[in-house]
């Protein structure tokens, strides 16, 4: 009878550190551009077009050409090569051109075991104060490429929101099962 208390317990614990590890995994932090591009790069398919270097400390794109028409279709809603650049500037890659048709981009906290990921972050050049030099239009653009980050951070917390809704559910589901073996081990003692 110990025995089978104790492996309830045990198992239960494991159910924990489970969710604990999934809620981890779902990354509360990290940028949606970043999200696609570290599954970019986890993507084998694509191995020959884009991957890391040696090292694992620099992004290589072997084949911008293929990266432009293949890749970059699979992720982004607009598969401009240029905005992509622009991008990674944004997130403090360093662009460096190898060839016509490779390019590198360097990141100091970017590399293949992804332990400074969280360190990454958007350069912010939102500025709304009115100048006297400043045009309408370009004050309309900022505010455009506001309304354009608010939108991808949505988009990324009704994704959090679907995973975490998901381990609820799963760990619902777990704590009825267990209910259930409890009662029947309560039953058979009785």
């Amino acid at each position: 009878m110990f025995n089978i208390k104790c492996s309830l317990i045990n198992s239960i614990l494991l159910d924990y550190q489970i969710f604990i590890i999934k809620y981890k995994m779902c990354d509360t932090k990290l940028p949606n551009f970043l999200v696609k591009l570290k599954s970019m790069l986890n993507d084998q398919v694509n191995s020959h077009i884009i991957s890391w270097n040696e090292k694992g400390s620099k992004l290589i794109i072997h084949e911008t050409k293929l990266f432009k028409q293949i890749v970059l279709p699979q992720y982004f809603k607009q598969p401009n090569y240029s905005s992509f650049q622009k991008q990674m500037n944004n997130y403090g890659f360093k662009n460096i051109r190898i060839s016509s048709n490779t390019t590198e981009f360097y990141n100091e906290n970017w590399t293949s075991d992804y332990r400074k990921i969280d360190k990454i972050k958007r350069k912010r050049k939102i500025e709304l104060e009115m100048d006297t030099n400043t045009s309408f239009l370009s004050q309309l653009m900022i505010l455009k490429s506001c309304q354009i980050q608010l939108m991808e951070n949505l988009q990324n917390i009704n994704y959090k929101q679907t995973i975490i809704s998901q381990i609820i559910y799963d760990l619902h589901m777990k704590s009825l099962k267990y209910s259930e073996l409890l009662s029947q081990f309560l039953d058979l003692q009785i």
